[in-house]
């Protein structure tokens, strides 16, 4: 860990800082070798191939630290496109099956009336179902694309189990994390709306094609949920001026929907290499634009395509409730914005819960611990300095206790010999490791302070 270089005294958005070293790595990987990979490969470019998708054979799927992830084939330059797929190929919230439309073509409605922006989720989850019910499409090359694209997609028991939404109360609270737990109680509730709301329009669809079985539907409507929860993006309808002229559109694109995650606000092992957005579009009409995806800078053969999901990745448990992973921390890497905060780790005193990153200190907490150091008799009440040592001693001890707390709860992988269940341990042990990482660097650069 760096050691501390500076504490400014007087708090800056609420917060004293502490300042980050520098350091840097870099990631590469090798090209496919073996006839799996290679397979790999095939199946992209076919995608690409069926979806009109440009560059057409560039594109591989491979093993990476991250999971399974899209790797270049040959080097691509800063600037240049590594994937260019059109909006025509993808699965948009602004086009649900017939079955699911709430207004006609003759009503006298705006987009954001037809198209309401807080029920995106539940239209693409439509599109999605649609797809599975075999009905005739003029256009061959995407529903074979489609069903490619649907080979080659994770194991639905297995994304399930990634998803704490779907973890007994156990599970949940083995991460030791409140904003987690609580975000989970929140989407209970709203996604079993969603579910209902799908599964009642297409209930009524497929009575009049014979029947269905209510539990199955259900199940199906709950899988497609947790698709498009993990897998859909958010682009923005702008003009080349970046006058908005209609609501935010989410899209599933396949190919897209491969590429990792890394952020872009820090340097590091893993950092973002590309970023993404729709091009082409013009006023009103967005049906012959692209979604494209850019170098952010020049990319060797055999490198993984990187982009930020966005603020719906961090913290980290954010992203695991988000994606159903955690990603992979580097408390040592440098942030590129300054006040940016990339990961927290959540720390209790006194019977109050904050908030804490590698490098800043919370006032509120300074504050608390202030008091009580006063209560105590440690702390010399007429200095004007409120990061006073006492206090920093105070935080110091409480926060090596709570990364230790993190390192101390009982591995629960074997209590359930199946692998969704392992899998879903696992990832509630990674969310622990990260918030150790945030309150073990917290509380070594707390240290720097002191010695």
């Amino acid at each position: 860990m760096a050691p501390l270089r500076s504490i400014v005294g007087k708090f800056a958005h609420a917060a004293f800082t502490l300042q980050p070293g520098h350091r840097h790595t870099t990631l590469h990987k090798a090209l496919p070798s073996s006839t799996s990979e290679t397979a790999a490969l095939h199946g992209l470019s076919e995608m690409c191939r069926l979806f009109q998708a440009t560059p057409e054979n560039n594109l591989y799927l491979d093993a990476s630290p991250l999971g399974r992830g899209v790797f270049v084939k040959d080097s691509v330059s800063k600037g240049d496109v590594i994937l260019s797929i059109p909006i025509s190929s993808c699965f948009r919230d602004d086009e649900p099956p017939d079955w699911f439309e709430r207004f006609t073509e003759d009503d006298d409605v705006t987009d954001y009336e037809r198209y309401d922006p807080s029920a995106w989720a539940i239209r693409l989850v439509a599109s999605l179902l649609d797809m599975d019910l075999d009905r005739d499409t003029n256009n061959e090359d995407l529903k074979r694309g489609r069903e490619l694209w649907k080979s080659m997609l994770p194991d639905k028991n297995m994304l399930r189990a990634s998803l704490p939404v779907h973890w007994n109360e156990e599970l949940l609270l083995s991460t030791k994390c409140t904003a987690l737990e609580v975000a989970v109680d929140n989407a209970f509730f709203s996604r079993g709306n969603a579910v209902l709301a799908v599964s009642d329009k297409l209930g009524q669809f497929l009575n009049d094609r014979g029947g269905f079985d209510e539990d199955e539907l259900k199940k199906k409507c709950h899988d497609a949920l947790d698709m498009v929860q993990t897998r859909a993006c958010r682009v923005e309808r702008t003009c080349e001026d970046g006058i908005q002229w209609g609501p935010p559109l989410r899209v599933l694109a396949p190919i897209f929907d491969f590429i990792n995650h890394a952020s872009a606000k820090t340097t590091g092992r893993f950092t973002a290499n590309a970023e993404f957005g729709i091009e082409g579009e013009t006023m009103g009409d967005i049906h012959d634009a692209k979604l494209v995806v850019r170098a952010l800078k020049d990319l060797r053969g055999g490198e993984e395509v990187l982009i930020d999901y966005g603020d719906s990745a961090r913290p980290a448990w954010k992203c695991l409730n988000s994606y159903g992973f955690v990603p992979i921390y580097d408390p040592k890497s440098d942030i590129v914005e300054d006040g940016f905060v990339e990961n927290v780790a959540e720390l209790w005193m006194n019977g109050l819960r904050f908030e804490v990153d590698p490098y800043s200190i919370p006032f509120d907490l300074v504050e608390v611990a202030g008091a009580q150091a006063m209560l105590d008799g440690t702390e010399n009440n007429s200095t004007d300095e409120p990061l006073s040592p006492s206090v920093v001693k105070a935080i110091t001890k409480r926060s090596s206790e709570a990364a230790l707390h993190m390192l101390l709860v009982s591995d629960l992988s074997d209590k359930e010999d199946t692998p969704e269940y392992r899998h879903s341990a696992s990832l509630a042990a990674s969310l622990r490791k990260s918030q150790y990482q945030v309150l073990d660097a917290f509380t070594e650069n707390l240290k720097a302070i002191i010695f």
